[in-house]
């Protein structure tokens, strides 16, 4: 449904533009308007969407210019989205058929019409026109700086016959705390986007970096002025309405738990089971460490192939890196080996000072470091001192 969708609006725009080139070159009453759909329920719509709406008042027609396309059946989707190698689409549709797109879907649209003069409009379309062709429509997706919302301002700033003024103050925030504004209804997207992204992530973002987001954005347009060259001012928006009424959305609740209390529970049954294998002098409990490594190697090969080969922004700046790595896959062999045979692991001895270490310095690293993460290390460090515990009673006994 996807490719049928995006081979219509290619043929949609390509018919638009050829069969009625005519009249649209031969009339200069166009009106641009930003085009900001409201967040969806799905993890590419948590932030929302900007088009841009070019309309022709002489002979009704109207072009809807759209970046935000993209294919899940492209081949090898998956691998060039983890590589971070995605590339999305400017394609062209009425506005009648983006509006019942969000109208089924349940979301609003907001419009706001643009104060651009006549030659300004004419230079946006035929920029946006061209954008749309089939050899320059393909572009190379970058979440945080190249994206349908920082397209469209870009496109909207070099239209524009003077300079831009944000009379909006900036705040103080970062990327991360975007992202965290966006998903906060879904608790484990929240979680996973926290384990990916890195200290870049954490810097003070400027306006123009807050601008990924398309309601940050929307907010910048509405309250921006123009100047032209003699010094004459006029607001970028002249008037806005709102196309679709936002619809009271119904979040899937997915799985009952959230990732804090999961790593409660994690925590209250490593203390637990810690208890039973000091008591017994002996690490019962194997089957439970080999899980805890498991789960910490498998989340490290996730993290560690985003640092080293990713091209997403921020990733390559990931501190957990240094709890989330492969080398509990490595060596699991041998710590699980000697548990079951009742032996003193040396791994357990090294990796209980360097929990502690890395628990201790989460306050100095320079990136944002979730509860859940340290309660996870937290966990690992019980197991570590528990085996070492064992150890050393026996040693003495």
């Amino acid at each position: 449904m996807r490719k049928i969708f995006c081979i219509l609006l290619f043929l949609s725009s390509f018919s638009c533009f050829y069969a009625q080139r005519s009249d649209s070159m031969a009339t200069n009453n166009l009106e641009a308007s930003l085009l900001t759909c409201s967040p969806g329920t799905e993890i590419y719509q948590y932030y929302g969407h900007t088009a841009l709406l070019i309309k022709d008042l002489d002979n009704g027609q109207n072009y809807v210019f759209n970046y935000g396309l993209f294919d899940f059946n492209t081949p090898n989707f998956l691998w060039r989205f983890l590589l971070g190698e995605c590339d999305y689409l400017c394609g062209v549709t009425t506005l009648e058929s983006f509006l019942r797109n969000y109208e089924q879907r349940g979301t609003g649209v907001r419009e706001d019409v643009l104060n651009l003069t006549s030659e300004e409009t004419a230079y946006l379309f035929d920029a946006l026109k061209t954008n749309s062709l089939p050899e320059n429509a393909t572009y190379r997706y970058d979440f945080f700086y190249d994206n349908c919302a920082t397209r469209v301002r870009d496109q909207i700033e070099h239209c524009i016959n003077g300079k831009i003024h944000y009379a909006s103050s900036t705040k103080s925030q970062s990327l991360r705390d975007i992202v965290h504004e966006s998903s906060m209804p879904y608790k484990w997207s929240y979680f996973g986007q926290d384990l990916l992204l890195g200290a870049q992530a954490d810097r003070m973002a400027s306006r123009i970096q807050q601008e990924f987001s398309p309601i940050y954005l929307q907010h910048d347009i509405c309250t921006a002025y123009v100047e032209n060259s003699e010094g004459r001012v006029r607001p970028l928006v002249t008037s806005s309405q709102t196309l679709v009424e936002d619809k009271d959305v119904t979040f899937s609740k997915g799985f009952p738990l959230s990732p804090k209390v999961c790593c409660l529970i994690l925590l209250l049954v490593t203390i637990i089971l810690s208890a039973i294998d000091i008591r017994k002098a002996r690490p019962c409990c194997w089957l439970y460490d080999l899980f805890l490594m498991l789960l910490q190697g498998l989340a490290g090969l996730l993290i560690t192939f985003m640092f080293f080969f990713s091209k997403h922004p921020t990733v390559d700046t990931n501190w957990l890196i240094l709890l989330f790595n492969p080398i509990p896959l490595v060596v699991l062999y041998w710590v699980i080996r000697k548990e079951r045979h009742n032996r003193k692991s040396i791994y357990h001895a090294v990796v209980r000072i360097y929990l502690f270490l890395f628990i201790c310095s989460t306050y100095f690293i320079p990136q944002y470091i979730s509860i859940e993460v340290n309660i996870l290390a937290l966990c690992l460090l019980l197991r570590s001192m528990s085996n070492h515990i064992i150890y050393t009673y026996r040693l003495r006994t």
